[in-house]
């Protein structure tokens, strides 16, 4: 298992493509990644679900093919009721 904590936040866009290809190596040789983040744009495209927490209480758990990056940063911003999934 592999925990990430905001791992592209500081980093380039060279470096963050880097990173993200690291973390989708991982995912296809059967390792569990944890990534931590608040961009969505860059853990959408290596993430398989979405779980979002808000102050440590889980608010959504969406699987790749339930939400869009615009369903997620709804979620985010205004919480479930905020989104499409209404």
């Amino acid at each position: 298992m592999l925990i990430l904590d905001e791992p592209t936040s500081a980093l380039s866009v060279h470096e963050t493509n880097k990173v993200l290809g690291y973390i989708a190596e991982a995912r296809n040789r059967g390792l569990a990644v944890i990534f931590i983040t608040h961009n969505l744009y860059h853990v959408y495209p290596v993430a398989d679900r979405f779980v979002v927490l808000e102050h440590g209480r889980k608010v959504a758990d969406l699987a790749k093919d339930e939400a869009t990056v615009d369903d997620l940063i709804g979620i985010v911003a205004y919480g479930i009721e905020g989104t499409r999934r209404q």
